[in-house]
C-alpha cells in the first residue's frame, strides 16, 4: 500500500527537472533546457547545444563547446570554448578559455569574474 502511495503522489506532482552529466570524452551531445536545467561537463573534448535557457552550466572539462544560453556559466575546465547567446553570471577559475556572449537573460548587464588565466571574454553586444 505505501508503494502505491509514494508512486500515485510522485506521478501528480508534475515532471521533475534534472540535471545531466556527461562524463564522456569525445560527445557531441544536444540537451533540452525546457527538461535539464543544469548541465555539468566533466569529460573532456564535448560539443554541447542548448536548447532553450539552461540555469547552470559547469565545464570542468577541458576543450568544450558549448553552443546556447544559461542563466550562469561555471568554467574550471581549460581550454574551453562558450558561445553564449544569453547569460547573467560567467564564472571562470580555468585557464585558456574563450568565453562569446551576445547579452544578458534577465539582468541589466552580465556579470564576469575571471580568476583564471590567460581567458579570453567578450560580448557581441
Amino acid at each position: 500500500m505505501k508503494l502505491l502511495a509514494i508512486l500515485a503522489i510522485s506521478l501528480t506532482t508534475g515532471v521533475a527537472f534534472a540535471d545531466v552529466s556527461i562524463m564522456e570524452n569525445k560527445k557531441t551531445v544536444t540537451i533540452d533546457c525546457a527538461k535539464d536545467k543544469a548541465v555539468n561537463l566533466i569529460g573532456n573534448n564535448i560539443t554541447v547545444t542548448l536548447t532553450g535557457t539552461c540555469t547552470k552550466v559547469t565545464a570542468t572539462g577541458n576543450h568544450g563547446i558549448v553552443n546556447g544560453s544559461t542563466t550562469g556559466a561555471f568554467v574550471l575546465g581549460n581550454h574551453n570554448t562558450l558561445n553564449l547567446d544569453g547569460v547573467d553570471t560567467i564564472s571562470i577559475a580555468g585557464n585558456n578559455n574563450t568565453i562569446t556572449y551576445k547579452k544578458p537573460l534577465a539582468k541589466k548587464k552580465t556579470t564576469v569574474s575571471n580568476n583564471g588565466k590567460d581567458n579570453k571574454v567578450s560580448s557581441g553586444t
